[in-house]
């Protein structure tokens, strides 16, 4: 589990990173954002190496709940990933320096040794994806001629798209005026119940 001090200073380096690119994110930077010395940041971390190792912890830790309600729900599955798009959509719009470094993995091919890591972490909100769609399919509440990780993938690369493109616009829009749009072709397209 992450320090407080150390929640701030990955919460730094998110913010240089999405502001000004993964080649300003060094640990003088960091320090510079926050204002602490070098030595301080040195104190929670050993190299630039650990900070982004411990982005990735930080990005994992507020995306396991939004991932968790997919299976907590106790209404329908269409209900569940209504919640779940609505709950995702509204962490990423208050946290835009976080969602630049989520759907960036090329942020983390500086450091080829965080690859399996980002691996893991992709892999791990699939499976839960694909699980959500493996129970909806043995209820008969989903389409059942798609692999479960197909429909994830679907899932995650629409989520994607809808998300690359809110932060391209050149007028700020809520992400959330496109919740329901997502979920709404999603359940069609799923024929979830």
């Amino acid at each position: 589990m992450q320090t407080k001090r150390q929640i701030e200073l990955v919460e730094a380096a998110i913010r240089v990173t999405a502001n000004d690119g993964i080649q300003k994110l060094t640990i003088r930077n960091v320090a510079s954002a926050i204002g602490v010395s070098e030595a301080a940041v040195y104190r929670h971390f050993a190299s630039k190496h650990e900070l982004l190792q411990a982005i990735l912890v930080h990005l994992d830790s507020l995306l396991a709940p939004q991932f968790a309600t997919l299976h907590a729900s106790q209404g329908s599955y269409k209900e569940a990933l209504t919640k779940f798009i609505n709950d995702l959509f509204t962490l990423l719009e208050h946290n835009t320096a976080f969602t630049l470094m989520l759907f960036a993995e090329e942020t983390f091919n500086v450091d080829i040794q965080l690859k399996p890591q980002l691996d893991a972490l992709l892999s791990g909100n699939l499976k839960q994806l694909a699980k959500f769609y493996t129970d909806a399919i043995a209820e008969k509440r989903c389409r059942a001629d798609l692999k479960p990780i197909e429909l994830a993938m679907i899932t995650f690369g629409t989520i994607r798209l809808y998300v690359s493109r809110w932060h391209m616009q050149d007028q700020p829009t809520n992400l959330m005026d496109y919740a329901a749009p997502v979920t709404a072709s999603l359940s069609t397209l799923f024929s979830l119940q």
